[in-house]
């Protein structure tokens, strides 16, 4: 192996699913993008993967679990995980399983998601730790401040903070993401690194077989016949699914044929089906709840335009995943996501003006030959930008970078 390297995440894998599906995602793509890398990769977390996962089948990936973090109440939830104490506990334990391994392995750098760095943070402060401290911030955690036990909504806390002051490197999808971070180091920025989320996007882009979308089909009641707009969950006030819902009418006004694939779960899920009801228009609209990962491919596949309106991005994987299928995608003109798609796809509307989205869907419909060709250039920027194998290479570099320096 080239070098050694340590994870810490306070989750990873699937099911993604809950408050902590983005973490469980990224953490999991970063793996999978080094896996075939001549690396030796030691993850530290509380998630047990399946017994099937192909990753635990590889030689150089070991995994150290840690239980699942305690709420104060002395019960274990996914929400739990958003308490800053339970983050500093991860953390604290994270490390002294680091210091138990570095005895017989010799570790080239450190790569942590967020807030699981805190305790190699404090250790780089006191000079405890030599080797590079790398940590990912994309946006997927929720932290309250240091003292607080209540569940904010704000993604980025005190606590974050603190550890990105001490870190030696940033890496992060977008430098919008490290915008949020209030009261941020003012050389923080120097640190960073851009380096873009993974995806398998090889395996999204292979049509599926006919027999599985039509189980698919058959399963949720989907007319393939129809114009089919996908939205995503989760369903969460920044993802600005429940204004969306306010443009279904005028889309089914113009297109009587237009179906909406309404995937996932979440809090506003259930405002989001009295809106539907309000509105008249359940006969337009397929509520499938969580579906697996083999389900979500074949959803992208049947779809034929992704809607994603949020204002407030992350790391987007339900935009590269689109990209890698081929979709059309009408999103929001911010970052992250108009930095994701290719240049000049014309998908883009205003966040100030919410209601061009209706007509980004309409053009999309009506020019559907144009919009087949773009979505097929969009299909090769996701292969030559997101897949494993690009991301992997890129990481690599870096680190080769970081570790030389």
């Amino acid at each position: 192996m080239d070098f050694s390297i340590f994870i810490p995440t306070i989750e990873i894998g699937p099911p993604f699913v809950g408050p902590m599906a983005g973490l469980r995602r990224y953490s999991y793509s970063l793996v999978q993008a080094l896996v075939n890398l001549n690396v030796d990769i030691h993850v530290i977390t509380t998630t047990e993967l399946p017994e099937d996962d192909e990753l635990l089948e590889r030689e150089n990936v070991h995994f150290y679990y840690l239980p699942p973090q305690i709420s104060a109440k002395g019960a274990y939830s996914t929400q739990t995980h958003f308490y800053a104490r339970n983050h500093r506990k991860f953390s604290k334990q994270a490390y002294e399983i680091f210091e138990e391994l570095s005895v017989d392995t010799k570790f080239s750098l450190i790569h942590s998601t967020e807030v699981s760095a805190y305790f190699f943070a404090k250790a780089k402060r006191k000079r405890r730790l030599s080797i590079p401290l790398i940590i990912s911030v994309h946006g997927a955690v929720t932290t309250g401040n240091l003292k607080s036990r209540l569940f904010v909504k704000r993604p980025y806390s005190r606590l974050l903070r603190k550890t990105v002051a001490q870190c030696d490197y940033i890496i992060t999808p977008s430098l919008s993401l490290l915008d949020k971070i209030r009261h941020m180091p003012n050389k923080a920025k120097e640190k960073v690194k851009i380096v873009q989320t993974s995806l398998n996007c090889k395996r999204y882009s292979q049509i599926p077989k006919i027999e599985d979308k039509e189980a698919f089909i058959d399963k949720y009641d989907i007319n393939s016949s129809n114009v089919n707009i996908l939205l995503q969950g989760p369903f969460i006030a920044r993802k600005q699914q429940l204004e969306a819902i306010d443009y279904f009418p005028d889309i089914i006004e113009q297109h009587s044929n237009v179906h909406f694939l309404i995937i996932g779960e979440g809090p506003l899920l259930q405002k989001l089906k009295e809106k539907i009801v309000s509105y008249d228009i359940d006969d337009h609209v397929c509520l499938t709840g969580y579906i697996n990962n083999d389900e979500l491919l074949l959803a992208y596949h049947i779809s034929d335009i992704l809607l994603y309106p949020g204002r407030e991005g992350s790391f987007g994987i339900s935009i590269i995943e689109a990209l890698a299928s081929g979709l059309p995608i009408v999103a929001t003109d911010k970052p992250p996501m108009n930095e994701m798609l290719p240049p000049k796809c014309g998908w883009l509307y205003p966040p100030e003006k919410e209601e061009v989205l209706v007509d980004k869907i309409v053009e999309i419909i009506n020019n559907k030959e144009k919009s087949q060709q773009t979505a097929f250039k969009s299909q090769q920027h996701a292969l030559m930008n997101y897949d494993h194998s690009v991301v992997g290479k890129k990481l690599l570099k870096v680190y080769n970078e970081i570790i030389k320096k």
